[in-house]
């Protein structure tokens, strides 16, 4: 606001403010343009904003450290550890490096590919290069921010930027956990852990499923000007994207009723734990439709895969799931008491807001100033965690010496 662009384009605080915390939460929420009305610093600000909030902050923290030579103390190997999903800080630098390596690598190569696509575009090599670094890593960050107004609508009957974008958000997605083990497992032909299988089925599912009902359901209404091999294209855009990216080929204002709602279900559940996404996770959700389905076949315990799920990892999903839904309740609530827009528009804006996606049926803009800070709290809050923010609120209760009898209560 005050260096870059208080004399080309000035920006209110307020507005400001809502940019940054929508590029550090990797969101992609935008109320003004990124490529118009931001300046190139102006826009290298958000590019490396986004770039902090996708590996995270305690990791370019530690990483500061390390190329200041620092010591990395226990305290902060601890949080680092967390921030992995690690259960302990046993080799978190070294994992460390392998993020920042991974991270670069995988963003450049897909700069790589982009910068091929814009060329072919039409768009000169010095703005291509910088179209394809700025949306390389937008999308492996799943922050969804773009250089051009309408996303990338321009480039719905394209295969390339549109394939590339799609590759780095589900890289991004599955977490520096999962794509490390995974690169271990072909480098040394090692048999994958619970977490990776988990992922891979759970985000297999969620986008085949989801491409399959989009299809279905905006083949004669969103995608009525398109022919049906780019139907299924967008369609499977459409799927991916919602999984906290935000990019669109084709707006999602334009989507029927069931498409919304499709959209705000994936949206909910969001990338992998550890990701660059937000969400309540996919393992979350896999945890709750294996516990369902062990419950319906009256098994006392959660199994999967010949493992058994402990009753602690199913308590946390639960909160998880409460405190979340609960959230989304809360916000929109607010939303619907401050601003007069449809319920529709205000859920969808909601569940982009707490998801860090992105998405918005065109309303992002016109909110009140109120409505924009509500929307700048679900951001924080989704990226954040609201688990653990409210961990470091609430003392934790410490085990007594009594043991209390089981209460039985009747559910459903």
């Amino acid at each position: 606001m005050l260096l870059f662009n208080a004399r080309s384009h000035p920006l209110r605080f307020v507005d400001a403010l809502f940019t940054a915390t929508s590029a550090v939460c990797v969101t992609g929420l935008v109320v003004v343009d990124t490529g118009k009305e931001l300046t190139p610093a102006s826009q290298v600000v958000v590019l490396l904003l986004i770039q902090l909030g996708g590996i995270g902050v305690m990791t370019a923290t530690t990483a500061l450290s390390l190329l200041m030579r620092e010591r990395i103390g226990l305290r902060q190997r601890m949080f680092l550890a967390g921030g992995f999903g690690m259960e302990t800080p046993a080799g978190v630098v070294r994992f460390l490096r392998r993020v920042l390596l991974l991270t670069i690598t995988v963003e450049a190569i897909g700069a790589l590919f982009l910068y091929a696509g814009f060329l072919r575009a039409g768009f000169s090599p010095l703005r291509s290069l910088c179209y394809a670094v700025f949306h390389s890593v937008s999308a492996f960050c799943n922050a969804g921010f773009s250089l051009f107004s309408d996303s990338l609508a321009g480039f719905s009957r394209s295969l390339l930027i549109p394939g590339t974008v799609m590759a780095l958000i589900v890289l991004g997605g599955f977490g520096f956990m999962v794509l490390s083990e995974l690169m271990m497992a072909v480098r040394e032909k090692k048999r994958l852990s619970m977490l990776p299988k988990l992922v891979l089925v759970t985000t297999a599912g969620l986008v085949f499923f989801g491409t399959l009902f989009i299809v279905f359901c905006e083949w004669n209404h969103a995608f009525a000007g398109l022919s049906g091999g780019w139907k299924v294209w967008n369609g499977l855009f459409a799927s991916i994207t919602p999984r906290t990216a935000g990019f669109d080929t084709v707006a999602p204002a334009t989507f029927s009723s069931a498409g919304v709602f499709l959209l705000i279900l994936l949206m909910v559940v969001g990338a992998s734990p550890g990701s660059t996404g937000g969400g309540f996770k996919t393992t979350t959700l896999a945890v709750l439709l294996v516990s369902t389905w062990n419950n319906l076949r009256r098994n006392s315990e959660i199994n999967l895969w010949n493992r058994r799920i402990s009753i602690r990892i199913l308590q946390r999903t639960v909160t998880v799931v409460v405190l979340y839904l609960g959230t989304i309740g809360l916000g929109l609530a607010a939303l619907a008491a401050l601003e007069p827009f449809p319920f529709r528009s205000l859920l969808f804006e909601t569940a982009s807001a707490m998801g860090t996606v992105g998405l918005s049926l065109g309303i992002t803009g016109e909110l009140s100033d109120a409505g924009k800070i509500v929307l700048m709290l679900l951001m924080f809050w989704g990226r954040v965690g609201i688990v653990t923010f409210l961990y470091g609120l609430l003392k934790p209760v410490t085990k007594g010496k009594v043991s209390y009898p089981d209460a039985e209560i009747p559910i459903g």
